[in-house]
């Protein structure tokens, strides 16, 4: 079985929208689905998170709900990861190319996240989330 990792920032959001995504869509058993964030957050940021919060609401549209949590990347995560997919444009890919313990595959999705400036952050949240379903779609047809 081949292991596919949706990489993102805090694992709060995209990568973890991607995941939920891939595991509705891909009809292939021959590959599993996981996500973690770079930098792990508690659930009291997550609960004053403007930008997390807006998230949330957004993602009841799309018949998605998150948890209060996030897993953080760790070393054993990579060693066991065939693909990595990241679902952001703040994590630099090639943070992966140089680790030793990663021998597979990385993918660039530039996702944009929801930021505290942001005006309005449900459009920019709902924008992310149809781009991730559009990558997701196309990523599930093309496993073979």
């Amino acid at each position: 079985m081949k292991k596919i990792l949706f990489v993102c920032k805090h694992n709060v959001f995209r990568s973890r929208v991607a995941e939920i995504l891939f595991k509705r869509m891909n009809k292939n058993r021959n590959y599993a689905a996981s996500s973690a964030g770079l930098i792990e957050w508690n659930k009291k940021d997550l609960k004053r998170d403007q930008g997390y919060i807006a998230e949330k609401k957004i993602l009841e549209k799309f018949g998605i709900k998150l948890k209060e949590s996030s897993r953080g990347l760790n070393s054993s995560l990579l060693k066991d990861t065939d693909i990595i997919v990241i679902v952001a444009d703040d994590v630099p890919p090639s943070l992966f190319k140089k680790e030793k313990i990663f021998n597979g595959r990385v993918i660039v999705w530039k996702t944009k996240d929801v930021k505290a400036g942001d005006k309005n952050k449900g459009k920019v949240a709902e924008k992310s989330i149809k781009y991730i379903q559009k990558k997701i779609g196309q990523f599930v047809k093309s496993l073979k």
